[in-house]
Order: structure tokens, then C-alpha cells, then sequence
């Protein structure tokens, strides 16, 4: 008696991608690629994870981005600095698009800090970061209204706390740094403002600088 013939299941077939726009892909890509840096260490954000995440094709990073670094760096300035520039209510831009997530500011700082330290690591120029991070601390000292204080000083006391804010978000599991260690670094920080006058004072910043002989 021949032996029934065996029932062949179906080929599976890949799910094709869909054919995007570079406006859209860039715009999922960047999306993607911010939420991936909220979840997880910069290391761990790769092309493949950007991509899944995305629903694109991998070699969309290098054909719009030039790399997976330059990606990054445009990911977390356009999050990040989305919070500082004005845009119209009535437009839609790459920045709101991006920030549709309503992503927490503090967790969105600590990513940008981490991401960037990450990147100077490396070997990402420092000059790649530099115009972000001028426009981050001029908004800063816009809102620093005490009149009784020099622009030297606001300048070096925003300095000193953003550093302070910056080495936290980095080194705070290091450190072993408890929430209320951190809440009592930010505190000092807000101390600082406060005292801003006692500050200029010991310090001699109200003077006017010194010029040094040749």
C-alpha cells in the first residue's frame, strides 16, 4: 500500500518593510532611537535595536545619518533641546513628533548626559556638543534674575551646578548615591542661588578681573 503523501505547510514568508519617505524614516528613527536611550545604556542602543524599534531597514542609518553615533547625537539634541526652543502650536516639526512621547524632563536630562558622555568616550569631538549645550545654559541664565549679583556670577554658579547635575547623572550608581543624597546635591545647587551674593563676595567675583602682566 503506497504511503500517504505528507501535507507541506506553507512557506513563510518575511513581512516586507514598507517603503518610507526619508522625512518619515528620520522622524521614526529619531523617535526610536530616544526611547531606546531612556531604557537602556548607550552601549546597548544598536543599529539592529534602532531599527526593529523603528520598522525600518538597517542600512537607513548610515544612508540618512552617516553613522549610528551621528544618529544618537541628533536623537538626544532634538528631545532635549525641544524643551528649550519655542516652535508654533499650529506647525508640526521634527521636534514635535519627537517629543509626542511626553517623556519626563529629568530622565530625558540624565539620558542626554550618559549619552554624551558615552559618545565623547568614543571618540566623538567635544566640539559636536558644544553649540547644544550653550543654548541649554543661556536659557538657564536668562531665568537668573537677582540684580544683586554680576553676570560672572550667575554664569560660574550655573556652571558649577550643571556640572554637578551632570557628574550625578553619571556616576551616581557608581557613587552608590541613595535619592536622598541626590535630593540633598540638588538642594546645595539651589542653596548656591540663594546665597548668590555671599558667594560673589568671598569669591571676589564682583570685582573686575585682573589683567595679568607680560
Amino acid at each position: 500500500m503506497a504511503s500517504a503523501s505528507q501535507k507541506q505547510s506553507p512557506t513563510t514568508r518575511a513581512t516586507k518593510r514598507p517603503r518610507l519617505s526619508q522625512e518619515d524614516a528620520t522622524v521614526r528613527m529619531l523617535n526610536a532611537t530616544n526611547q531606546l536611550l531612556l531604557q537602556h545604556v548607550p552601549g546597548e542602543v544598536t543599529v539592529a535595536r534602532i531599527c526593529d524599534a523603528a520598522g525600518v531597514h538597517t542600512d537607513y542609518v548610515a544612508r540618512y545619518f552617516g553613522s549610528r553615533e551621528e544618529l544618537i547625537c541628533q536623537a538626544i539634541d532634538a528631545a532635549f533641546l525641544g524643551v528649550f526652543l519655542n516652535t508654533d502650536n499650529e506647525e508640526s516639526s521634527r521636534l514635535n513628533i519627537v517629543l509626542e512621547g511626553n517623556i519626563d524632563f529629568m530622565q530625558l536630562a540624565q539620558a542626554r548626559v550618559q549619552t554624551i558622555a558615552y559618545l565623547l568616550g568614543s571618540g566623538v569631538s567635544p566640539e559636536r556638543f558644544k553649540s547644544s549645550q550653550r543654548l541649554v545654559l543661556e536659557s538657564v541664565f536668562s531665568q537668573s534674575t537677582n540684580p544683586k549679583v554680576g553676570e560672572r556670577t550667575k554664569m560660574n554658579l550655573i556652571l558649577v551646578g550643571t556640572l554637578l547635575v551632570q557628574a550625578m547623572s553619571t556616576f551616581a550608581e557608581v557613587n552608590d548615591m541613595s535619592e536622598q543624597h541626590k535630593q540633598d546635591v540638588i538642594s546645595y545647587i539651589g542653596y548656591m542661588s540663594q546665597t548668590g551674593e555671599t558667594i560673589q563676595t568671598a569669591m571676589g567675583w564682583d570685582k573686575p578681573v585682573s589683567k595679568k602682566k607680560k
